[in-house]
């Protein structure tokens, strides 16, 4: 009976794994899109996001029938209980890469070039540490990685740094008015979303962080 538990549990983290590099890859390619001025991409983006929201269904219902079937306790229901929150947070960097993608749609319909080098080179960077934190997130969780799991911190404050940069630079173009003002709002959309996908980041390594210890202060850490 054990046996058939733990496998299901298996099952599921194997699950909670596709999702998570569903998740990232919709991160990596919305910004691809953004900076390709790719509109074939974007949608891609869109289109696929299904494929993250029925993983989160999914997961949710294993979760749900495991507890009623098996009715764990201690390390095994902080570990189920951390999944449902865990996915919670992949499905919300779908979202979040599919407003990244619709603006890449919208944006590449313009008869103009709507990223400057600069711009281009800053908004890489920031995708670079984002998918780094969401890897580092995903991989904790795959190898029950606490250290892993604690390193997504300082990965976070680099991302907020890039984000102060880049939106200190469309204030600046913003009051040149030398720029479509719709094109700077959406650029600083997209550092938003993009900030708001490594908060997600970090929110994950603190669940593994806690279903590994039951220590409800990491998540009270900046404190």
């Amino acid at each position: 009976m054990r046996k058939v538990y733990y496998d299901k549990i298996s099952e599921i983290s194997k699950n909670v794994i596709s999702m998570g590099n569903l998740a990232r890859n919709a991160v990596s390619y919305s910004v691809k899109a953004l900076l390709n001025s790719d509109p074939d991409m974007a949608q891609r983006v869109i289109n696929s996001d299904y494929k993250i929201d029925d993983y989160e269904i999914l997961i949710e219902e294993k979760c749900i029938v495991l507890q009623a079937e098996h009715q764990p306790v201690a390390a095994d229901l902080r570990y189920i209980h951390s999944i449902s929150n865990i996915i919670i947070h992949l499905e919300r960097i779908g979202d979040l890469s599919v407003n990244i993608a619709k603006i890449a749609r919208n944006l590449s319909n313009l008869e103009m070039q709507y990223l400057d080098k600069e711009m281009k080179e800053s908004l890489q960077e920031m995708s670079n540490s984002v998918k780094l934190s969401l890897d580092k997130a995903i991989k904790a969780f795959k190898k029950n990685d606490f250290k892993l799991a604690s390193e997504i911190d300082k990965i976070d404050n680099a991302i907020d740094d890039i984000q102060k940069t880049i939106v200190k630079k469309l204030y600046h173009s913003a009051s040149s008015k030398k720029e479509n003002i719709n094109i700077i709002a959406d650029l600083f959309l997209v550092a938003r979303y993009l900030e708001r996908i490594g908060d997600h980041a970090v929110s994950i390594g603190e669940r593994v962080q806690y279903y590994l210890t039951g220590d409800y202060t990491v998540f009270h850490s900046d404190v």
